[in-house]
């Protein structure tokens, strides 16, 4: 693994190989503050589908897993996802915050057609406030395991462990990697900010 430096505009997040004292994306001077970025060899697949490093391949012999998609249970959204979740897939739930996507994301854990245990794991809330609003929607599902943490390092770890079928990560944003070290970036509290701020899950 590959250490490397950046410089990350602090009031909007523009990046940079060397240090600039005026921001040219936002105009802000002194802003730009130093990033040590972990980066890993680039891979690609071989013919046979084993991992290789800078391998031109012909697409129609990559071997592929075809099964079906994960239904969640819930059908109008499934129908937005396409028939349900793909099998190994990410996917970001965006929304101004209170529009109610811990409350979705929980359902989804309760109803989604799997067979394996369901990780939730909360940068926000407790576990006492998510059981509270378990308790409300009524969801008593044996196989929704919890995790409060921030540390991605720490989800990885226990991921490993427990083996879940299906990842929540509510949210995002809250996560950090001690592999990358920076300052946390400003923000501004105006309509272009409000307009873009969301939750990932």
């Amino acid at each position: 693994m590959k250490l490397t430096t950046k410089y990350v505009c602090n009031e909007c997040g523009y990046d940079s190989s060397k240090w600039m004292g005026k921001c040219p994306a936002c105009g802000a001077w002194n802003a730009f503050v130093e990033e040590k970025v972990s980066s890993k060899s680039s891979k690609s697949l071989n013919s046979e589908g084993a991992i290789e490093k800078n391998e031109v391949i012909e697409l129609n012999k990559v071997v592929h897993n075809s099964t079906s998609r994960i239904k969640t249970g819930i059908d109008e959204l499934d129908r937005v996802l396409g028939e349900g979740f793909v099998y190994g897939s990410l996917t970001l739930l965006g929304g101004e915050p209170g529009i109610g996507k811990s409350t979705l994301i929980l359902q989804i854990c309760d109803k989604i057609k799997i067979d394996g245990k369901i990780l939730y794991v909360s940068g926000e809330e407790s576990a006492e406030q998510i059981k509270i609003r378990a308790d409300r929607l009524n969801i008593k599902n044996d196989n929704i395991l919890f995790l409060s943490e921030t540390n991605i390092d720490n989800v990885e770890i226990a991921i490993e462990k427990h083996s879940p079928k299906f990842v929540i990560i509510d949210s995002v944003q809250t996560m950090y990697s001690d592999e990358i070290t920076s300052a946390a970036r400003k923000r501004k509290s105006s309509k272009r900010d409000n307009i873009k701020s969301y939750e990932n899950v």
